[in-house]
């Protein structure tokens, strides 16, 4: 059986990443860790907190930043495997196909990442949308290919 995984949450544990990032590109915002995965929790979107909490700052140069640093190795260096990642995923393999399904921009940066976190060997296949795609267009042409 084919069982098809996310990466980032799901997996790994992205959210020093995802604080620090937005730390660093707004550098007036005194949000705790806390503060800020409470408004992503509560489907508050990064423009929206902008808008909320500061409104000087430009949304589009934001997510410009935000998309061209996201996977910067800087950043990807903070994720962390949860607790039980690689014990689950090494139970899984042994009756099943690990597929990978992201919706990373760079594969050799995901690569390097999946290496450093000592779970690229679990994976038969990797499936990343790189920017060009959505993850469901993605897996219908996986589907459709093979």
């Amino acid at each position: 059986m084919n069982l098809i995984f996310d990466l980032d949450g799901t997996l790994i544990d992205a959210s020093d990443r995802l604080y620090q990032l937005f730390q660093d590109i707004v550098y007036e915002s005194h949000l705790t860790k806390e503060e800020y995965w409470k408004q992503k929790r509560d489907k508050v979107n990064h423009k929206m907190l902008l808008e909320r909490c500061f409104p000087t700052i430009d949304f589009e140069s934001f997510n410009n930043q935000w998309m061209n640093l996201i996977e910067d190795i800087h950043y990807l260096n903070l994720d962390v495997n949860y607790a039980d990642t690689i014990s689950v995923l090494e139970s899984l393999t042994e009756a099943n196909r690990l597929v990978l399904l992201t919706a990373r921009q760079s594969k050799d940066r995901l690569y390097q990442e999946l290496d450093r976190l000592r779970i690229l060997r679990f994976f038969e296949t990797i499936l990343v949308t790189e920017g060009k795609r959505d993850k469901e267009e993605l897996l219908r042409e996986a589907i459709n290919d093979g």
